[in-house]
C-alpha cells in the first residue's frame, strides 16, 4: 500500500471536536472515564452543571482518577494516596502533607469541552488550535418537536472507514440487499458539494428521485411504498456524518405533502488507529407512525430495524480493517466515479492530519 492511501486506515486526527457522550450520559458527580485519540479521560458534571475533563492520571502516581470517589465540595479524591483535586483540577488536599504548601504543579492535565444541543463534545489536540472551529448544531437531539433513540457500538477499524461507508452512496447494494438497499439504488444519480460549517470543512453527497420505489425496510419506517425522496449524506469533521431523508408521496414534494423524515447522527470517537466508538442517534417528528403498523411509532420500527443495517456496515469496515492489516505490496484503489464525494473527505481529513504533523 502507497504512504499517500495508508494514511486513510491509519491517521488519528486529534485536533478535532470528537463526542465524548450525550449530555444525558453525564450525572452529576460521577466520574465517567473515556480513551479518545489514545488518551485517557475523567470528565464529570459539576454540581454547577458544567461537564469537566481532565488527563485521568493523578499528577502523583499515575492512578487514574476515574476510579476514584466525591467528597462534599466536589473534590475528587485519587483512591491511591488519596489527593483531592477541585473542578478547576487543582489539587486541594494531600492527607500525607496536612497544613502544608501544595506544589503548584500539583493538578490535572485539563481538556476543552463544550456541550451543545445535548452533546458533549471534547477537543483531544492543542486547545491553542480550536481558534473559531465549533462543534456542528444538532438541536433535532433537544426539540421538543422530535424524539430520539442512541446506541453505542465498539469498532475494530479506523474511524475514517466508517465515514466513508456513509458518504458513499452506492454501497446500499449489495451490501444492505437483505434491510434497506435495493439493486437499483446505485444506478441513481448523485451531486456532491463542499463548503464550511462553523469553521470546519464539510463534505455532502446528495441526491433526489422522484415516483421511486422503496425498500420495504424504508416503507416501514417512513410510510410510503412509491414516494418522491431527497436524501443527503454530510461529514463535518472526522468526528459526525450527518444522513437526513425525507420522503412525500409519490408526486407530493413539490406541494410538501405529508412529509415524513429520518435524520441520523452518526458520531466516531477514535480510540486507536486500529478502534473506535460508534454513537448513532436516530430522529424522527414526534408522531411519525410506521407505514407497515400504523398503531406502532416508526421510530420504535426504526430501532429494530436499523439495528441490523449497522450491523451489516460494522461486517464491512471490520473486513476491510482486517485487510489493510495484511501487507499488500504494490496494491491500489482503482477510484470510480461514485467515489468522488469520499475522495474530496479524504483530502478533508489528510489535510487535517498533515496539518497536526
Amino acid at each position: 500500500m502507497s504512504d499517500k492511501e495508508s494514511k486513510t486506515v491509519d491517521i488519528l486526527i486529534r485536533n478535532a471536536w470528537y463526542l465524548a457522550g450525550l449530555s444525558e450520559d453525564f450525572e452529576t458527580e460521577k466520574l465517567e472515564r473515556r480513551v479518545i485519540c489514545e488518551t485517557a479521560l475523567v470528565l464529570w458534571r459539576t454540581a454547577e452543571g458544567e461537564v469537566v475533563a481532565f488527563d485521568d492520571r493523578c499528577c502523583h502516581k499515575r492512578m487514574p482518577i476515574s476510579a476514584g470517589r466525591f467528597l462534599e465540595g466536589g473534590v475528587v479524591e485519587c483512591p491511591y494516596h488519596g489527593l483531592g483535586f477541585d473542578s478547576a483540577g487543582k489539587c486541594v488536599r494531600v492527607p500525607s502533607a496536612p497544613g502544608e504548601p501544595i506544589p503548584k504543579r500539583a493538578r490535572l492535565l485539563p481538556y476543552s469541552v463544550l456541550e451543545q444541543d445535548g452533546v458533549v463534545w471534547l477537543w483531544p489536540g492543542d486547545a491553542d488550535r480550536i481558534g473559531n472551529v465549533r462543534p456542528p448544531a444538532t438541536p433535532e437531539i433537544v426539540s421538543s418537536e422530535w424524539e430520539h433513540i442512541s446506541g453505542e457500538l465498539l469498532l475494530k477499524g479506523n474511524s475514517v472507514l466508517m465515514v466513508e461507508n456513509l458518504l458513499d452512496l452506492t454501497h446500499f447494494y449489495p451490501l444492505h440487499g437483505n434491510t434497506i438497499g435495493q439493486t437499483s439504488d446505485n444506478a441513481i444519480e448523485f451531486d456532491v458539494s463542499t463548503g464550511e460549517i462553523g469553521g470546519c470543512e464539510f463534505v455532502r453527497s446528495s441526491r433526489d428521485v422522484e415516483n421511486y420505489p422503496q425498500s420495504e425496510d424504508f416503507m416501514d419506517m417512513l410510510g410510503y411504498d412509491m414516494a418522491d425522496s431527497t436524501s443527503s449524506q454530510t461529514m463535518v469533521g472526522p468526528g459526525l456524518v450527518i444522513a437526513d431523508r425525507t420522503l412525500w408521496p409519490a408526486g407530493g414534494r413539490a406541494e410538501n405533502k405529508d412529509p415524513r423524515s429520518l435524520l441520523n447522527y452518526h458520531f466516531f470517537t477514535p480510540i486507536d488507529r486500529r478502534t473506535h466508538k460508534y454513537r448513532y442517534v436516530v430522529n424522527m417528528p414526534k408522531g411519525q407512525m410506521s407505514g407497515k403498523d400504523p398503531s406502532k411509532k416508526a421510530l420504535d420500527r426504526a430501532k429494530d430495524l436499523l439495528a441490523d443495517v449497522f450491523k451489516e456496515d460494522i461486517w464491512a469496515i471490520e473486513k476491510q480493517q482486517e485487510m489493510c492489516e495484511i501487507p499488500d505490496g504494490d496494491y491500489h484503489e482503482v477510484h470510480l466515479k461514485s467515489d468522488l464525494a469520499l475522495m474530496r473527505g479524504r483530502r478533508i481529513l489528510d489535510k487535517m492530519y498533515r496539518l497536526e504533523a
